[in-house]
């Protein structure tokens, strides 16, 4: 009896190890093979240098993250256009001058020399020939004392051709692929919100007009690069708020993307001063691990490329169990990433003990008060 048990147990421990090498082990992703299915999700460093490009300080922060085995890091925002920057974030990169690809292709360089593939965040804007602007203006954006402006079509059409101009010096530095930022509600996304968006032009109305920037951007990049360059979108699954996206609208433009040359999709959520931030639900009481996860199910299920999930996710356990129950293909995090660079590295040793970041956020009260990003509890 007892050996009988013993060997029950030692193939339930079997079990767990080989269900757990599914997080850990390679996976094929828009044509590249990556080492693991763990994601840094793009992550605001404020360690920009003065002519908005990777610092020794930054570029050591990849080198890390390399180091420590994740699978696929995503920079922080990078701007294609250095004067669409929100002056009080002044130490965020851009890639708007041919000069600069080879700065960026050292980065590259040094996370490919330790196995790891590197994808540029392309962010969003904020001013526009020196005005802030929006697709929409809302009587509550006027609460901040900021004054802004509806961006016309003729603009809208600049943008994308900036994005474009972006992705070719992002494929020319060696990136294995660019993401666009259409989520958190910042003014790019805000075309995908019927909330925000309020346009009666070709940008707004339907879910397709909504969805048009994003799609034009993606072709943008495609016409100048190649299509069969990998295009991510990162989106929210949901606005949380009254009026605004739903999941269902999220599946319908989840679809329409891929549909239009997006290679992946990265599901975030909600809204600076809505029910749910991106760092979840504003109601502590209400924060949970893994807390879009159902989300990205649902727009898994109806969509052929991958989802990348991202959101408070801690355990690897969990994290096997979401890609098991197919709920999405990879695993993205930012915050344990900070206080632990080599997580993943530890995980694969095989001490697959939680992250121990609580979210307590003080790592984003560094980036506001204009310091390089830290995890205060590591310092």
């Amino acid at each position: 009896m007892v050996k009988e048990i013993c060997s029950a147990f030692t193939l339930i421990q079997k079990i767990g190890e080989e269900t757990l090498m599914k997080l850990l082990s390679s996976f094929e992703l828009c044509g590249m093979t990556l080492k693991n299915r763990v994601v840094r999700s793009a992550t605001m460093e404020n360690m920009a240098t003065s002519d908005k490009m990777p610092s020794k300080e930054l570029l050591h922060l990849y080198e890390e993250l390399a180091k420590g085995d994740v699978g696929l890091i995503i920079t922080s925002g990078v701007r294609p256009d250095r004067t669409w920057n929100n002056p009080s974030h002044n130490r965020g990169m851009c890639l708007d001058r041919d000069d600069q690809i080879p700065v960026f292709a050292e980065l590259t360089e040094l996370v490919h020399k330790f196995g790891s593939k590197i994808v540029m965040q392309l962010g969003s804007f904020f001013v526009f020939n020196g005005d802030y602007v929006l697709p929409s203006v809302l009587p509550d954006d006027y609460a901040s004392g900021i004054s802004y402006r509806e961006l016309t079509t003729s603009e809208i059409k600049k943008i994308v051709s900036a994005y474009g101009a972006a992705g070719l010096r992002a494929s020319k530095a060696g990136f294995d692929a660019v993401q666009i930022h259409l989520a958190h509600g910042f003014p790019l996304s805000r075309f995908l919100s019927p909330f925000t968006n309020h346009r009666s032009d070709e940008y707004g109305g339907s879910i397709e007009n909504l969805a048009r920037i994003g799609v034009e951007i993606v072709a943008e990049i495609h016409q100048r690069v190649g299509s069969q360059f990998p295009i991510f979108i990162k989106m929210n699954v949901s606005d949380f708020c009254e009026g605004g996206m739903t999941i269902d609208d999220a599946v319908q433009l989840a679809k329409i993307f891929s549909l239009n040359g997006v290679s992946a999709i990265e599901t975030s959520g909600g809204a600076i001063g809505r029910e749910v931030s991106w760092l979840g639900p504003v109601d502590p009481s209400q924060w949970r691990e893994g807390y879009f996860k159902d989300y990205a199910a649902a727009i898994k299920s109806q969509v052929d490329i991958p989802v990348i999930l991202v959101g408070g996710l801690r355990d690897p356990e969990m994290m096997e169990e979401i890609i098991l129950h197919n709920q999405s293909d990879l695993i993205a995090m930012s915050r344990p990433l900070i206080k632990e660079p080599c997580i993943v590295k530890r995980w694969i040793k095989g001490d697959l003990t939680s992250s121990d970041c609580t979210s307590c956020d003080s790592c984003s009260t560094t980036i506001m008060n204009e310091k390089n990003l830290q995890c205060i509890l590591e310092e």
